[in-house]
């Protein structure tokens, strides 16, 4: 019995040393890939292209394409058969094997690192746009692909291509002809959608907490394209593909050809190539396809529905649990029964205002290179911005738009920065501030045509008694409640201070704490007792509320069943949800104003001493409130938290003895 042991301790110890032998081999053996937190343009997988060929594709769709594309006067880039014969002047444009004599390169290749003795030119033919010229490590790609053999497979062709990035058209290939449609996009919260540092942080929050059952239920709505390419709903950001990042991307809402009356996203995508594939749209006489040189288009009515957007914009946890209502309250309201969709408020010139198509500014829905512009039918144009509360918390040299170059070098590192790339790092965050002042204005404009105050405050008041303002919230929008989406992160509230002759505070509601929360029973200084709780608060926010293992119920911060014992998954409900719709351990209670409402408030106060006491009545709205930022593992964001007053009122109370 002994031998025995001492013989299997004897081969552990062999096998623990052969496993540590192998894994300090697989340190200093060559060749070993390193890990690169930088979002890719192509996902790794096991496909029969050759290993460069869709980095080339992707390079040469997105800036060059637009303009070389069949039919036109131009080489033909639309394909990789169209490239290979092609040519010009006696010259190939590709020689497979010789980069030196393809002119291909010779259009691309520059002086990239901007050497003085460099042989390279010291700027490119093309692209003509300075932004666009392509990066070292494109430059490398490309010329690698040449010199190997220029091919698209590796042969033999083994097995049918799965999807990958070079089935979806990036908003990049779109820009070329539909340049305002792009532009408006571009500083869209449906470009930021993916983009979110503290939706990346929710998203990762509520996979932890829920023993990663809910899967990409979150991601699916905002990563289509990502999600149809396999990623996962916890993967990171810096680790999904450029095209994912591109969130509710063109494609998402233009390669749609069919009608889903569902919610909760998990909407399909058609894979194919710009040219290959049909893109839908609101019209029927586009005079696009081969002829022309462009893809193909045709008419999809219900893109201009309501429904379309409520797709997305309708949220139903798997437990039952209506996260968010837009679209069902929408189907309650005063404007369907007008007949206003969402998009009569959210795409027209005016954020907040319904605008009918007919009544809309007129002007080309796309500019064809090469083709004149009489060509193309006038059209009453929409505004792609979608304006919504939010907005985003990236840095300028990270959205709307980023250049090439930056995911190769450290752009912060100013000093080994080239002329180039400081020169068109400067433009960049020049174009993106300017762009992202422009989605601020009509954020700001959809806010303030959301709702208004009527104050009632009386101009005399006796020292020593009680003395009332009323305030009253009137919502001037038709379409939904005030506030609408994820409404238990949206905080819409009245704040009123009461200042006398001496400008010190004798009355505050809708104050903050230190944490610049709301004195309500989210804030951790009011569960302290270390400040009162605001009794007076009118607040139209909507709040989780799960039921506590003391059978009593408590509003939560996150939409997670999880606030005293350490449950990791969602309580499962002991009844039929579908009855009440929800399930009976969790809900929302409802506190939002509902279309062209009122509701108001009652402050009650007594004034000490004689004098001219001032009220200042404001309401406000914040998209998020510090503690889900606390809750989720990104407090370096809070100081980026804005609050913005959608209307105010301010006046004065004469107090006598």
């Amino acid at each position: 019995m002994l031998q025995r042991v001492a013989q299997s301790r004897r081969v552990f110890a062999a096998l623990t040393l052969l496993v540590g032998i192998l894994a300090a081999l697989s340190l200093i053996l060559p060749g070993q890939q390193e890990a690169v937190a930088v979002p890719h343009t192509i996902t790794p997988g096991q496909y029969p292209y050759d290993c460069d060929w869709p980095d080339v594709y992707l390079i040469l769709q997105n800036k060059c394409a637009a303009c070389h594309r069949p039919n036109s006067d131009r080489i033909d880039l639309s394909s990789y058969e169209a490239m290979i014969d092609a040519e010009k002047f006696g010259h190939k444009l590709i020689v497979p094997g010789n980069p030196q004599d393809s002119m291909l390169w010779e259009y691309v290749n520059w002086n990239v690192h901007q050497k003085p003795d460099a042989l390279a030119p010291r700027k490119p033919e093309m692209p003509p746009e300075h932004t666009e010229w392509l990066t070292a490590g494109q430059l490398e790609t490309v010329h690698r692909w040449i010199k190997n053999g220029a091919l698209e497979f590796t042969l033999p062709i083994s097995c049918k291509p799965p999807l990958t990035e070079m089935d979806f058209p990036s908003a990049q290939q779109c820009k070329e002809c539909h340049p305002k449609q792009y532009d408006e996009w571009s500083r869209s919260m449906h470009a930021y959608g993916q983009q979110s540092p503290v939706f990346e942080a929710f998203t990762l929050t509520l996979i932890e907490r829920t023993g990663g059952t809910i899967g990409t239920f979150c991601t699916r709505c905002h990563t289509p394209v990502g999600i149809a390419l396999g990623e996962t709903g916890n993967t990171r950001n810096v680790h999904r593909s450029r095209l994912s990042l591109e969130g509710v991307t063109c494609v998402t809402c233009h390669r749609r050809n069919t009608v889903h009356y569902k919610s909760s996203g998990r909407v399909p995508v058609t894979p194919g190539a710009l040219l290959d594939t049909c893109m839908f749209g609101p019209f029927d006489d586009s005079p696009t396809g081969p002829a022309t040189g462009t893809h193909p288009s045709a008419e999809f009515p219900y893109m201009k529905t309501s429904q379309f957007c409520g797709e997305c914009h309708d949220v139903t946890s798997a437990d039952g649990v209506r996260l968010e209502e837009a679209f069902s309250e929408w189907q309650n309201s005063p404007a369907a029964k007008m007949g206003q969709t969402c998009q009569s408020c959210h795409m027209g010139p005016v954020q907040g205002k319904p605008v009918a198509d007919c009544d809309r500014p007129l002007g080309y829905a796309a500019i064809v290179p090469g083709m004149k512009q009489d060509k193309l039918p006038l059209r009453n144009l929409t505004d792609h911005t979608f304006a919504g509360p939010d907005y985003s918390l990236l840095p300028d040299t990270e959205f709307p738009e980023k250049l090439d170059w930056m995911y190769e070098v450290d752009y912060r590192d100013w000093d080994n920065l080239t002329p180039y790339q400081k020169q068109t790092l400067t433009a960049l965050r020049k174009k993106n501030r300017r762009s992202l002042q422009i989605a601020d204005a009509k954020r700001y404009e959809v806010l303030k045509n959301a709702a208004v105050i009527h104050v009632d405050s009386p101009g005399f008041a006796q020292a020593g008694r009680k003395t009332a303002v009323r305030v009253d919230v009137e919502s001037i929008m038709a379409g939904h409640s005030l506030p609408t989406g994820f409404t238990a992160e949206r905080q819409v509230w009245v704040a009123i201070t009461v200042r006398d002759s001496k400008g010190c505070v004798v009355y505050a509601s809708g104050d903050l704490d230190k944490n610049a929360d709301l004195r309500d029973d989210h804030s951790f200084q009011v569960l302290s007792g270390e400040i009162p709780y605001d009794r007076d608060l009118l607040n139209f926010q909507n709040k989780f509320v799960a039921l506590s293992n003391k059978g009593t119920d408590r509003t939560v911060v996150l939409s997670v069943n999880r606030n005293i014992l350490p449950i990791n998954v969602l309580r499962p409900n002991n009844g039929l949800s579908a009855s009440f719709g929800r399930p009976g351990t969790f809900r929302i209670a409802k506190g939002s104003l509902p279309p062209l409402a009122t509701r108001g408030q009652t402050y009650r106060f007594t004034p000490e001493q004689p004098g001219t006491y001032t009220v200042d009545v404001r309401l406000n709205f914040r998209h998020l409130p510090p503690t889900l930022l606390d809750h989720i593992g990104t407090p370096h964001l809070k100081h980026l938290l804005e609050v913005v007053i959608i209307d105010s009122w301010s006046g004065v109370i004469e107090v006598t003895p």
